[in-house]
């Protein structure tokens, strides 16, 4: 049977989460607020480092790719400061791209956990509850855990997952498709642009950062073209990129006419 999680059981605690994607910055920072923490945003890996500098924070959440100065570098700065208690804050990886090798990676950067993304609410508090070393903590959660299922004509997207995590409100999950819908749309706008200028390596920089929202959202058939694009070796790009985006391209239009229709701002 499986074990209710409490989670209101880590007293009062300040996160600080390096993310700079707006609807994982939304998510996340509604999430463990909503456990009775106190959450500060960082956008990208510099303002982390400045952020833990001159802050008091228990725990880091640390998404790797990011502008400016990107996840590992900011763990190795941050791990080189010279007062103690901000030099060992734990810190946690985000990442939506997880290879062979990536945790004795993030180990050697001086991370000290890891979570994947898209991560439900019972993963989250699991990693964050363990780092923050919390005794008797379950670490099951209340409900199974349901498995990505692919899209299909007749569904595009399944915000079943997303809903759970609202408890119900439904003005959180509109604030979130509004904010997946303006991403995405930014985000095409971009990638066309940097594929007419043969900038490949700045296409698939893109694709990553709608990886994680495509499977919050769980948009399987979106995700898998974006990962197509993501593991495109650089080499291929010429000739195979074109056609992905253009892929890409169609398919996020009809998921975004659809999410317009049933979410209109």
């Amino acid at each position: 049977m499986l074990q209710e999680i409490n989670y209101r059981s880590l007293g009062k605690r300040k996160i600080l989460v390096a993310e700079d994607t707006s609807v994982n910055q939304f998510l996340v920072r509604r999430i463990i607020e909503g456990w009775g923490l106190e959450v500060d945003i960082a956008n990208n890996g510099q303002e982390a480092l400045s952020m833990v500098q001159e802050g008091e924070y228990d725990l880091v959440l640390m998404d790797i790719q990011m502008p400016i100065m990107d996840g590992i570098e900011a763990t190795r700065h941050i791990r080189q400061l010279p007062q103690s208690i901000k030099a060992t804050i734990p810190i946690v990886a985000l990442t939506a791209n997880f290879l062979k090798g990536d945790r004795e990676k993030y180990r050697a950067a001086g991370m000290n956990d890891f979570l994947p993304k898209p991560f439900n609410e019972s993963a989250l508090f699991v990693v964050v509850s363990n780092n923050l070393q919390q005794q008797g903590v379950p670490i099951k959660p209340k409900v199974p855990i349901l498995e990505e299922r692919p899209a299909t004509n007749d569904q595009l997207y399944d915000l079943s997952s997303l809903r759970g995590m609202s408890g119900g409100d439904e003005g959180f999950v509109n604030k979130l498709v509004q904010l997946y819908i303006t991403l995405s749309s930014e985000s095409l706008l971009l990638m066309k642009e940097e594929l007419r200028l043969e900038r490949y390596e700045e296409v698939s920089k893109l694709a990553h950062k709608m990886k994680a929202p495509a499977g919050t959202m769980r948009i399987s058939s979106i995700k898998h073209i974006i990962c197509s694009i993501v593991d495109l070796p650089l080499q291929d790009a010429p000739a195979k990129m074109p056609e992905l985006v253009e892929r890409l391209d169609t398919a996020m239009q009809k998921c975004l006419d659809k999410l317009r229709m049933e979410f209109p701002d």
